[in-house]
């Protein structure tokens, strides 16, 4: 790094340099300059005298500094800090490299040089960008730096970042890198050549985030983002370039600093000012500078800051001005420029007009964006590149920014910015009702005082007490329900049923005993808690609150029910609420019990009244979530007889009462359900037609009717024919309907931020698209789905949310990520990988293995057969390492875990599947273990591989139709030594 020609600023070089005293020498060094600036030339020899007195070194430094100081001008912000005049070296024009013929130079900085050079060898015609080191720079530490470069490249694999295509050493021993041509021009350049507005600038920017977030991921840190690296070509698309002093990220290694290599201190942090160690938050300051100008079309710090001195302190000690205030501020040119400062209306004409036009669409979000991004401590920008670019999303869908402390009127205001047509109509309703309600609480409780001395008095009090309830249903039903399928209501829901629960409470004070109030709240309660948290409806993910609003409901109904006991309806209201929150910990034991109670009163119901619709629907959901908790525990048989029992009933409904609400839907479902649980225990063929029968009875619905909800489950049942696809080997034809699912879904996602219904079922495409990937071995583009995906369902997980609703969870995500890692034969990631998936599973620390010390029978059979999985994974992993008693032992434990002495009597196919999967792994550990044995320990250990490979076959015959895919959506690896 350097300020001017000769400058040297300590740093730590691994070779026994101490940072902190070069970091004292240097802090002493900026002091002395800073006294010797402060007076006149003529004075500043005797200052010197004085603080450099018995230490001629210290002199030395601070004269360069000065003399850096005085050379610099005006040039100095518009190249970049080298350190080191460099050499000349002679021109490569003509010169043969590799395949490529070098055509002349395109640029050089720093250590190197770029050529533009065509490939020569006749095969193909291809332009191409060569790189290679400077000529007198070819000491062995930068030879070292290119070569990592050239690593660093290989690693980056993303549309916005520039390609390496080939590297080398010529024949004098100088490596080189072969790189995608990009003929584009500058990020600034671009912007304000093509005029764009702040909309379109903002959607570049977006990009150029994602290749910085994607190094990130790699561990990868730019250290020199600024719009000169960041190229945009003729058809628009930004590409990130120049890693050569990209840094990997060694998070164990604090010591390591930016000093020892170049950058461009406008676009630097300060901690690379400071020569501090740096961390992924030093390209979000970056990219916060680039930002603050494509908004504002000038640097953070415009003032006096032509030296390197001036600019350092700045960067360091100046906070940016807002964006909104200085666009109307006029640009002074700073002295030694050339050309005049551009004029405020030239600065915004292209981006929003006028000044007050660019001023008022800076201010607010985009203002507290780049604030955010610029902030001197590193702990208070954005967390992540990921994190600055999910802001400027969601400011330009309108949405709240998490840099904006977002109060109610602020998220509502967003709110209503995007769905002006829909709130419009929704919220003069509500603000009628909500007006209303409170005028009429205020006088009905007026109006009780006031009966308790006259009676004509009280009869208005109760008539008022009746509108009041009248004015809450309608609010918790017809206007609720009125806007439940406009795209992103789901907050507003929320505040509607929030508002009317506030109401029914307050007058519920003054009608204790009133079975008709009790029963409005509790189905009041019972739509919130759909709202909040119900994995099988649109809503927030809350699921906390939703079970808290369930068990008022439940209380409420059981109230109702014991003062109507001969009342059937209220007794059902009271089955449905036990039947929801069974759904909700079906593996507990406090679901079973809750189902066991739901059933019972239903069945009590239906010998009393076998023909009536709602107790038969009641019925048909409870066998639906008899099969979900059956298939938990390991009876599939089970499962299957309750899922076709909940099928039947529905389909009975639907022959005498064809017009009940969502039956339909609910059809096609129980057979989605029954068509699943068919295909995983061998039947697929009967479980594909069952399935497409349901999907037909979702595609004969007519648009309207609970379009959200039933555009979802159709989704759902679609993505479930892709599983069975995938089990019987159709894996073009699976990966095709998984992209067309999330097609189908995103947009719905996307329309309503908020639901994580949606939210997840996209994820879980994302990760269905790359089990296919990596079943077919395209790891990499398995890598980029999977990746997705975990993000989403840890989000989810961390929030609190269930993971046994949703069709699959963080520890599936990891088992296929280490798959796949396996696949790359990066087995380390893959242990990783695996550890984390059982860790989640066993519910303790990665590394920790309590299983062994819990109930193993508090254990839900799938859950237990994916741990057995992970295990099985994590021991073919060691032996791939050599490292065999430990494969052995992680191995056994699957066969433990996966109660292999009892999956055949059990008739647990999914069981069977890691069984089969444990034995034949044993038996390639016991052939590895050969190797190195002799004699009878040789023979003892080819024994027991016979043994385990004819105990793996004897299991697949077990096995009724067995697929190379488990019932738990996996690979198996040992399928093959069946056929």
């Amino acid at each position: 790094m350097g300020y001017g020609a000769g400058l040297v600023v300590p740093r730590h070089d691994g070779r026994g340099a101490a940072l902190s005293r070069d970091q004292e020498r240097w802090q002493r060094a900026k002091q002395v300059l800073d006294e010797a600036i402060a007076v006149e030339s003529g004075e500043r020899a005797s200052v010197l005298d004085r603080a450099c007195d018995g230490d001629p070194e210290l002199r030395r430094e601070v004269e360069s500094l000065l003399s850096a100081h005085e050379q610099a001008g005006s040039t100095f912000l518009k190249t970049a800090a080298v350190g080191l005049k460099a050499p000349s070296s002679p021109s490569r024009a003509g010169l043969r490299i590799g395949v490529y013929q070098i055509i002349k130079e395109i640029g050089h900085g720093g250590m190197g040089e770029v050529y533009r050079a065509a490939r020569a060898d006749g095969q193909y015609t291809k332009e191409v960008a060569i790189k290679l080191v400077r000529g007198g720079f070819d000491s062995r530490f930068v030879l070292e730096r290119f070569l990592t470069e050239r690593q660093i490249l290989a690693s980056l694999d993303h549309p916005n970042i520039a390609r390496l295509l080939d590297g080398g050493s010529t024949d004098d021993g100088v490596p080189y890198l072969v790189m995608e041509l990009i003929e584009g021009t500058p990020l600034d350049e671009h912007c304000d050549n093509n005029r764009l507005n702040v909309t379109e600038r903002l959607k570049l920017f977006v990009q150029v985030c994602s290749a910085v977030q994607y190094a990130h991921q790699r561990l990868v840190i730019h250290r020199d983002i600024k719009p000169g690296n960041i190229l945009v070509t003729k058809e628009g698309v930004p590409k990130l370039l120049d890693f050569g002093i990209a840094k990997i990220l060694d998070p164990t290694d604090g010591s390591k600093t930016t000093l020892d290599r170049p950058f461009t201190p406008e676009y630097a942090s300060p901690e690379q000012i400071r020569g501090e160690p740096i961390t992924t938050a030093s390209d979000v300051y970056s990219l916060g500078v680039v930002l603050y100008q494509l908004l504002t079309g000038r640097s953070p710090y415009p003032g006096k800051t032509s030296t390197a001195h001036e600019l350092a302190r700045a960067i360091c000690e100046t906070d940016p001005g807002r964006p909104s205030s200085v666009v109307i501020r006029q640009l002074i040119a700073r002295s030694g420029e050339t050309r005049p400062a551009p004029s405020l209306s030239e600065i915004s004409a292209p981006r929003e007009g006028s000044p007050a036009r660019l001023r008022r669409r800076l201010a607010g979000d985009l203002d507290n964006i780049v604030l955010k991004a610029l902030r001197k401590e590193p702990q208070f920008r954005y967390s992540s590149v990921e994190q600055l670019a999910l802001d400027i999303r969601a400011h330009l869908d309108g949405r709240p920014v998490a840099a904006t402390k977002g109060s109610w009127s602020y998220r509502a205001r967003k709110f209503v910015v995007r769905n002006k047509v829909g709130v419009a109509a929704s919220a003069a309703v509500a603000l009628a009702i909500a007006t209303g309600v409170g005028l009429t609480v205020r006088e009905a409780r007026i109006a009780r005082h006031q009966a308790e001395i006259a009676s004509i008095q009280k009869a208005r009090a109760e008539k008022r007490f009746d509108d009041v309830r009248k004015l809450s249903d309608s609010l918790i039903f017809e206007v609720h329900d009125a806007i439940q399928n406009l795209p992103g209501a789901t907050p507003a829901r929320k505040l509607l049923l929030d508002r009317a629960l506030d109401y029914l409470d307050s007058v519920s004070k003054d009608a204790d005993g009133d079975a008709d109030l009790e029963r409005e709240l509790a189905w009041g309660y019972q739509r919130i808690a759909v709202v909040q948290g119900n994995a099988t409806e649109s809503n927030l993910g809350d699921i906390n609150a939703s079970l808290a609003s369930d068990r008022k409901a439940l209380a409420l109904f059981e109230a109702v029910a014991k003062a109507n006991s001969e009342d059937a309806i209220d007794h059902l209201n009271v089955a449905m609420m036990h039947r929801i929150l069974s759904y909700s910990s079906l593996t507990e034991t406090s679901g079973r019990h809750d189902l066991e109670r739901a059933m019972a009163i239903s069945e009590r119901l239906l010998k009393q009244d076998p023909t009536n619709p709602k107790i038969k629907s009641e019925r048909s959901i409870e066998y639906q979530n008899l099969g979900l908790m059956r298939d938990f525990q390991g009876d599939r048989p089970g499962a299957i007889e309750a899922f076709r029992a909940c099928r039947d009933l529905k389909l009975d409904i639907l022959k005498t009462t064809p017009s009940y609400r969502r039956i339909r839907s609910g059809v096609g479902m129980a057979d989605a359900l029954y068509g699943m649980a068919l295909a995983r225990m061998g039947s697929r063929e009967q479980g594909l037609k069952e399935l497409e029968e349901g999907i037909r009875y979702f595609e004969s619905m007519p648009k309207g009717e609970d379009e959200i909800n039933v555009s979802r489950n159709l989704a759902i049942a679609r993505q479930k024919r892709a599983d069975i696809l995938l089990m019987n080997g159709d894996t073009a034809g699976a990966l095709k309907s998984y992209r067309e699912t999330r097609s189908f879904l995103e947009p719905m996602s996307k329309a309503d931020p908020q639901n994580t219904m949606l939210v997840s079922d996209v994820a879980t495409m994302d990760y269905h698209e790359g089990r296919v990937l990596a079943t077919e071995g395209h790891y990499r583009e398995a890598l980029s789905s999977l990746q997705r995906a975990a993000k989403v369902f840890k989000n989810l997980h961390t929030l609190g949310r269930p993971m046994d609703d949703a069709v699959h969870g963080p520890s599936d995500v990891d088992i296929w990520l280490g798959d796949t890692y396996a696949g790359l034969a990066d087995l380390q990631s893959a242990l990783q990988y695996y550890r984390e998936a059982g860790a989640d599973l066993e519910d303790t620390n990665p590394g920790e293995t309590k299983v062994s010390e819990k109930d193993k029978s508090s254990m839900d059979d799938d859950t237990r057969c994916e741990l057995g999985t992970v295990y099985v994974r994590t021991g073919r992993a060691l032996m791939r390492l050599g490292e065999l008693p430990e494969a052995r032992v992680m191995v056994q434990k699957a066969l433990d875990v996966s109660r292999a002495s009892s999956a055949t009597e059990r008739r647990d196919v999914a069981a069977l599947y890691v069984v089969a999967d444990a034995q034949a792994a044993l038996g390639d550990i016991a052939v590895a273990q050969t190797h190195d044995a002799v004699g009878e320990e040789r023979a003892r250990l080819k024994k027991e591989a016979s043994a385990s490979y004819e105990a793996s076959t004897e299991t697949w015959r077990q096995i009724p139709n067995p697929s190379v895919i488990s019932p738990g959506g996996f690979l198996s690896h040992s399928r093959s030594r069946a056929r």
